[in-house]
C-alpha cells in the first residue's frame, strides 16, 4: 500500500485498526490521520478485544490472522454489543471466507495488496452507512416488523431488532419501496456503491442476516421475499409506502 498517494480530507470517523504487521499498521494509520480521521490502533487481538468493550468506534479495520485472539473470534465477539462497522482487511482472498466475513457480521472485506485510495473509499462509505439521514414521520410496516425510518429503529412484535448499519441501510431502501420489487443492481449500487454493482454475495448474504432477524421461518420468508432472479421485495406486493 503506498503511503505518499495525496488523500482528500473527509468528515472524521472514529476508526480502530486492528492489525499485526507494524509497518503496515502504521501505514494504514497515518493514510487514515491525514484523511481527517480519528485513528486508535490495537497490534493484537487481545489488545482489540480490550478496545472494543471500551471504545466507541465508529468503523473497526479488522486484520483477520492476528495474535492470541484471531479475527474471527473478535468478529464473535460483536454479538450483543454495539455494533460497529467491520471492514476485513485480509490476505485470504478467497471467496468462501470473504462470505464466512460478511455472514458472522463484517459490512466489508478487503484483500490485501490494497491502495489507499480504495481504503480511504471503503472507510468513506461504511462512514455514510453509519450516520445515515433521518427521514421524519416515516414508519414502514410489513407484518410484525416496523421500520422507523426517522429513528432507524426496527422492531418485530414489541422487540426492537438490533442490526448492523449496513443491515439497516439494505432494510430500509427496501423499505422506502414497499411492495415493489428492486433488482439486484439497483440495490447494490444504493447500498455498498457503484464498484459493488455485480457482488451479489454481498446482497445474498445480507438479505440472508436480515431473514434471521426479521423472519419467523427464515426458510419460507414472507418480509423480505426473493422474487425469482429480479431482486427482492419488502412486504406485500403493491404495499403502499411510507
Amino acid at each position: 500500500m503506498a503511503a505518499d498517494i495525496p488523500l482528500a480530507p473527509t468528515q472524521p470517523g472514529r476508526i480502530l485498526v486492528v492489525e499485526d504487521d507494524a509497518p503496515l499498521c502504521r501505514i494504514l494509520c497515518s493514510a487514515l490521520e491525514r484523511a481527517g480521521h480519528r485513528v486508535e490502533a490495537a497490534p493484537d487481538g487481545l489488545v482489540a478485544a480490550t478496545s472494543l468493550r471500551e471504545g466507541a468506534h465508529e468503523v473497526v479495520l479488522l486484520d483477520i490472522g492476528l495474535p492470541f485472539i484471531d479475527g474471527w473470534r473478535l468478529l464473535d465477539t460483536l454479538e450483543g454489543r454495539p455494533i460497529p462497522a467491520v471492514i476485513v482487511i485480509s490476505a485470504r482472498g478467497d471467496e468462501r471466507d470473504k462470505v464466512r466475513a460478511l455472514d458472522m457480521g463484517a459490512d466489508d472485506y478487503l484483500t490485501k495488496p490494497f491502495g489507499a485510495d480504495e481504503l480511504l473509499a471503503r472507510v468513506r462509505a461504511v462512514l455514510r452507512r453509519v450516520r445515515g439521514t433521518a427521514e421524519a414521520g416515516r414508519l414502514v410496516r410489513a407484518g410484525d416488523v416496523a421500520v422507523d425510518l426517522g429513528t432507524r429503529r426496527v422492531t418485530r412484535g414489541a422487540e426492537e431488532v438490533r442490526l448492523s448499519p449496513t443491515e439497516y441501510v439494505l432494510l430500509a431502501e427496501l423499505a422506502r419501496h414497499a411492495g415493489a420489487v428492486m433488482d439486484h443492481r439497483t440495490l447494490l449500487t444504493r447500498v455498498w456503491g457503484p464498484m459493488y454493482a455485480g457482488d451479489r454475495n454481498y446482497l445474498r448474504t445480507f438479505v440472508q442476516r436480515l431473514r434471521r432477524k426479521l423472519e419467523a421461518d427464515p426458510a419460507d420468508p414472507r418480509i423480505l421475499v426473493t422474487e425469482g432472479r429480479r431482486g427482492y421485495r419488502f412486504g406485500e406486493p403493491g404495499a403502499p409506502g411510507p
